[in-house]
């Protein structure tokens, strides 16, 4: 009996559905019987974490997140995702004294770069995401290096992650897939999607050169496949992957 999977999503929506295809294509099923079962709570209202985090807007998306956390913990799930990058600054808040299992999409990110031997990441992700140091720090405590955007840069990222957010996918591929060259052209050798909406428009790089793209959302799923499976017939575990 495979173990039950929550996903707390809504960050957004496309990003969840993303995230749901990509675990159910990796997952080893031969019929419906064997595919992972999940909960998936994509509940879109969660206030915007960007525009907290910059000073923009004054409602903590905490409390909404804690909310959807406890939601999942009370339907029984056996671990709970969340395939947010942004949202990651509250992941420590979130599963403090939690006694469901959870994996960590930067961990998850680390563990991916590691097993593949990356030397220079470069960083594409929401301004939160960077100014929060969220995968700045995970790097630096695994002396991984990286190229961050410059300020234009970066504020070409952010109208490319908003153009898919509001399904302007064809604007969001132009202004992200330029952000992606521009990471390798200074020296990065991979180029994190850091933010779970930029997939899904710069899958066409991910196809034709996998090595130089780190796939948050695949990335996730992967782990959450290998969690799955692994432990489909051990006893659930409380600690924190």
């Amino acid at each position: 009996m495979l173990r039950t999977l929550g996903v707390l999503g809504g960050m957004g929506p496309l990003a969840t559905a993303s995230f749901m295809n990509q675990v159910i294509a990796l997952s080893p099923a031969k019929n419906d019987q064997e595919h992972i079962p999940m909960f998936i709570r994509n509940i879109p209202q969660i206030p915007d974490r960007t525009k907290f985090l910059m000073g923009i807007e004054d409602e903590n998306p905490f409390f909404e997140l804690k909310k959807g956390f406890k939601e999942l913990s009370n339907l029984g799930v056996s671990c709970i995702v969340i395939p947010c990058n942004t949202a990651h600054y509250w992941y420590d808040a979130l599963t403090k004294n939690a006694d469901v299992h959870t994996i960590s999409i930067v961990k998850s990110v680390i563990k991916k770069v590691k097993a593949t031997n990356k030397q220079k990441v470069g960083i594409l992700a929401t301004t939160a995401t960077l100014n929060m140091g969220i995968y700045q720090n995970a790097f630096k405590q695994h002396k991984i290096d990286f190229v961050e955007p410059n300020p234009q840069q970066q504020a070409d990222i952010m109208d490319g992650i908003t153009a898919v957010k509001a399904g302007d996918l064809n604007t969001g591929s132009n202004l992200l897939s330029k952000a992606y060259d521009l990471m390798l052209a200074q020296g990065a050798d991979c180029v994190l999607f850091g933010c779970t909406e930029i997939p899904l428009v710069l899958d066409e790089q991910a196809n034709q050169s996998p090595d130089t793209c780190l796939d948050t959302i695949a990335i996730l799923a992967q782990e959450c496949v290998n969690w799955a499976y692994t432990n489909a017939h051990q006893p659930t575990l409380s600690s924190v992957a």
